[in-house]
């Protein structure tokens, strides 16, 4: 929220700043005009940045990459921009040179607040102070992202624990980690299950009246990598987390939006179809469009359709020859312009077919092969939980990481789907439709 509040101040700086450098003077009559319409634009321009990432608080850090996420915003906005005051010619003003004062004022102010934020308040000033209670391979996971991640806003305080915990401030209790600290209490504690002995529980008691914040490691591991943490696993607490009753107003709604959705890209298939087609059959010989075998919602089986990206090397299409496989990075069957239609994403514009026959959502758990999904529920029984919703166009899990691509990383993507599957709401909805366009817009389908 402070990112949100302090983008929107620099942006209107950047707005009055424009405006007095483009006339040389102090604004007034120049910029009364300017301040309706500009404002519809920075609406578009928080989008913006939250499509490119900028909000990604996680990933905010001072480097190359991060700023050239501003560059590129600042150069989709000012393009949207462009084309917002010349198609409609009943606005009354029609910035030129100003709009491109604006976007380098703008964005220049954006950028040097972000720098300020990165390396002072988020590494220092808004820094939450954490001792964890006990020690396990979960919360060395944690540490080990907050010492690399300073920016995320965290700083380890201490471990209580009966053991030593090398590199880090350990003691067998609370007031020891406080005394190390020059008794300062910690922002927050974050409490692993079944570690807390009745003299910890005594303290952490006592630490109520000095307004500390506790949460269980479940919690703070889900809040803090948006995936459901390994341990929690077990059938007691999928039946108290899981409320499936409660989300069905939102699973009737999130209906109508698929089928909407499913339209619009039907006719984006129908523009585009004669044109990929087209290629692809230039380009390699071959189907136009591979079919598989997919698992659906509640386990039934589904034909899923998308263009072919894949050299045609076994019978009916296949890219197989020794049995089904997961795909890899720069893998070696993916055609040239089977990487194009990746990257974009376009390969997976016939599956509008499936959302409009029920089979799939806009979002969901990406849909599994039959043959993984056994040797995956052999390994993990709960593994068959993430069919309780319809599989996605695009999902949580593909914007942690595209590929996932051996069966440990797969159970990894099972813990983000899960997560879905407990949080699933119209904000986080959202918020994956506009990360989607981010992949999309940045070619880093893969």
């Amino acid at each position: 929220m402070i990112l949100l509040f302090v983008d929107t101040a620099m942006l209107y700086v950047g707005l009055y700043a424009g405006v007095a450098a483009r006339n040389l003077e102090i604004p007034g009559k120049s910029l009364t005009g300017l301040i309706l319409p500009i404002s519809q634009l920075f609406i578009a321009a928080l989008i913006i940045m939250f499509i490119i990432g900028l909000y990604d608080v996680g990933r905010s850090r001072n480097s190359w990459k991060f700023f050239q996420k501003i560059l590129l915003s600042a150069g989709i906005w000012f393009a949207v921009a462009v084309f917002f005051f010349y198609a409609y010619p009943n606005i009354t003003v029609s910035p030129k040179t100003t709009l491109l004062l604006i976007t380098f004022f703008g964005f220049g102010c954006v950028a040097l607040w972000r720098f300020i934020y990165n390396h002072f308040l988020s590494a220092n000033l808004l820094k939450t102070s954490i001792v964890f209670v006990g020690f396990n391979n979960e919360i060395k996971e944690i540490i080990d992202v907050i010492n690399k991640f300073p920016e995320r806003g965290y700083a380890v305080a201490g471990v209580v624990s009966s053991s030593t915990v090398s590199e880090l401030n350990s003691a067998p209790n609370l007031a020891s980690i406080i005394k190390i600290n020059n008794g300062a209490y910690p922002g927050l504690i974050v409490i692993s299950e079944n570690t807390a002995t009745p003299e910890i529980l005594k303290e952490l008691y006592q630490a109520l009246y000095s307004q500390v914040s506790m949460v269980k490691l479940a919690e703070f591991y889900e809040a803090f990598f948006r995936r459901i943490p390994p341990f929690t696993f077990s059938e007691d607490w999928f039946i108290t987390n899981l409320k499936e009753q409660s989300l069905k107003i939102y699973d009737r709604f999130r209906i109508i939006m698929d089928l909407f959705f499913a339209v619009i890209t039907g006719l984006v298939f129908i523009v585009s179809f004669p044109i990929i087609a087209l290629i692809l059959k230039i380009t390699s010989p071959g189907p136009i469009f591979f079919s598989q075998t997919r698992i659906g919602r509640m386990g039934k089986e589904f034909k899923i359709y998308k263009y072919r990206t894949m050299k045609v090397l076994g019978a009916g299409g296949s890219a197989e020859l020794s049995g089904p496989q997961f795909a890899t990075v720069n893998d070696e069957r993916i055609t040239f312009f089977g990487k194009f239609l990746r990257r974009t994403r376009l390969d997976e514009i016939p599956q509008f077919w499936n959302i409009l026959r029920g089979e799939m959502a806009l979002i969901g758990p990406r849909p599994e092969r039959p043959e993984f999904v056994k040797i995956l529920t052999d390994q993990m029984p709960f593994y068959t939980l993430r069919h309780l919703v319809k599989p996605g166009l695009t999902g949580w899990a593909q914007l942690q990481a595209s590929y996932f691509g051996t069966i440990e990383e797969n159970l990894v993507k099972l813990e983000y789907d899960l997560y879905y599957v407990k949080n699933r709401n119209l904000f986080l909805d959202i918020a994956i439709i506009l990360r989607t366009f981010s992949v999309l817009f940045r070619f880093m389908g893969r």
